[in-house]
């Protein structure tokens, strides 16, 4: 056979995932139509009113009680801008450190963290291995139970409890760093182009997590998580090698993701002088340093808005949506794909929206400043709801991997069931507690954001309304959508 023309190949290769991705999507949406309903213990009227006010609330007496306890310099107010963006990381770590913490000596230190990258690396390589030539059973291979849950999910609940740990697990990162080190310098052949900022990271994080977990059939299919892993694997280390280690920080999407959603840690961890400094910190404290981009903040966007995706795909009135899209365009099941991303296109649009209507009533120039401001207000909403909506998912899979890897040495070995104690009136009361709990949260962000942007006293209340309300909807949503059907 015969080739004409030249593509390049990183086209060839995006093409082909293109049509991969919507060529699987068909068959993941295809499921029949049946559920169950858990009845709220009260009135879902009362329980909507009850959490918007809750919201609300506390959104209006915190803009009441206004405190400039840490008022921004010159330096300081420079951060709220693009152009200061490579400092803003720094920036939130300092004002996220907790005032005392415990000191790990570094030897013990560098030992877990040694073993941590070293087994990590092995267990992708482990995962990938057997996702070719394993059982092709999801619940009986290593590849998709460890892949989806316990790395992708699971590893994002480590965030959100312990801080980012991928600089240490990272497996591509890790061979990067084995090639440096032999190498005797940091490898690139170029500096990362500052234009591309974090927006690679969207893409991959759209299409990964937002695509191909919850719009495909993959998450079932050994050989194509192997395949997913093991081609994103050779796209992180390329560019890594092009590019050096900024690539890895601001180009992969699940660094990025795990980064952001460490800042809502309340366990603090950073590098001492002399080893490493564990301490306390209020979930909100770090959440109040703007992001570095507007690609960052979009990334803030879609873990908001991908979760919540995912949880409203098991309601009726998503298969009502995704009938009449795909009736209106011809598309087939591919349609969710596009109602993803149209979905996502109204997250963002709403976002940026109220950043403008913010910057406004403040008085501030452009929406841009305020988008970087106030998105780290939005991860507690994005962490309280990944956590209430997969710790069982990454319980039950944990659990599962655990028995199928004893069952390589004890065939009679049972799977494990972590969670056998939850009852679901108990799951339903914590998704419903993490929502409520988690705007709260954000709400304390949004305010210690607000009382640098508005003028005066007076204004802090206007200043923080459209957030407040942006917040107070979405809290309803969120509750609204766990009261649904699930259609199975």
């Amino acid at each position: 056979m015969t080739v004409t023309g030249r593509r390049p190949p990183l086209r060839r290769v995006a093409f082909g995932v293109a049509l991969t991705i919507l060529w699987t999507s068909g068959t993941a949406s295809a499921h029949q139509v049946g559920g169950t309903r858990f009845e709220a213990p009260i009135p879902l009227w009362l329980l909507f009113g009850a959490s918007a006010a809750t919201v609300g609330g506390t959104a209006v007496l915190l803009a009441l009680n206004r405190s400039r306890s840490t008022p921004l310099d010159a330096e300081d107010a420079e951060s709220f801008d693009a152009d200061a963006a490579a400092a803003s990381d720094a920036k939130a770590a300092a004002a996220s450190a907790p005032s005392r913490s415990i000191r790990i000596p570094a030897p013990i230190g560098d030992a877990v963290a040694a073993v941590a990258r070293v087994g990590f690396l092995a267990i992708v390589a482990l995962a990938v291995a057997v996702g070719f030539v394993g059982p092709q059973t999801p619940a009986e291979n290593v590849a998709t139970l460890f892949v989806w849950a316990v790395w992708i999910k699971g590893v994002a609940l480590l965030a959100a409890l312990v801080g980012d740990p991928w600089p240490t697990l990272s497996p591509w990162r890790t061979v990067y760093e084995a090639l440096a080190r032999i190498e005797g310098a940091e490898i690139a052949l170029a500096s990362y182009p500052e234009r591309l900022g974090e927006w690679p990271a969207l893409v991959g994080l759209l299409a990964w997590v937002g695509i191909a977990e919850n719009l495909t059939v993959l998450p079932r299919s050994p050989v194509g998580t192997a395949v997913l892993v093991l081609g994103y694997a050779v796209a992180m280390l390329a560019g890594g090698l092009a590019f050096g280690r900024a690539w890895f920080r601001r180009a992969d999407a699940l660094a990025v993701l795990y980064r952001l959603f460490g800042r809502v840690a309340p366990l603090d961890v950073r590098s001492a002088d002399d080893g490493y400094a564990v301490g306390l910190r209020p979930p909100w404290r770090g959440c109040t340093a703007p992001v570095r981009s507007l690609g960052a903040g979009a990334v803030t966007v879609a873990a908001v808005y991908t979760v919540s995706f995912d949880a409203f795909t098991g309601t009726p009135e998503y298969r009502t949506l995704l009938f009449a899209l795909r009736d209106a365009t011809g598309l087939g099941p591919q349609a969710s794909v596009l109602l993803y991303l149209l979905g996502f296109v109204a997250f963002l649009g709403a976002f940026v929206g109220v950043a403008a209507l913010t910057a406004r009533v403040a008085g501030s120039p452009g929406w841009r400043p305020a988008a970087l401001a106030f998105a780290p207000a939005l991860l507690p909403i994005a962490v309280a709801y990944e956590i209430g909506h997969n710790y069982p998912y990454v319980a039950r899979n944990a659990g599962q991997l655990v028995g199928v890897v004893v069952g390589y040495v004890s065939p009679a070995a049972a799977p494990i069931a972590p969670l056998s104690w939850l009852s679901v009136q108990g799951f339903w009361a914590s998704q419903a507690l993490l929502i409520v709990a988690g705007h709260l949260v954000a709400v304390v962000a949004a305010h210690a954001v607000v009382v640098e942007y508005a003028p005066s006293d007076r204004s802090a209340l206007q200043v923080h309304a459209p957030l407040a309300a942006l917040m107070v909807g979405y809290t309803v949503v969120s509750l609204w959508t766990i009261s649904r059907p699930v259609v199975a």
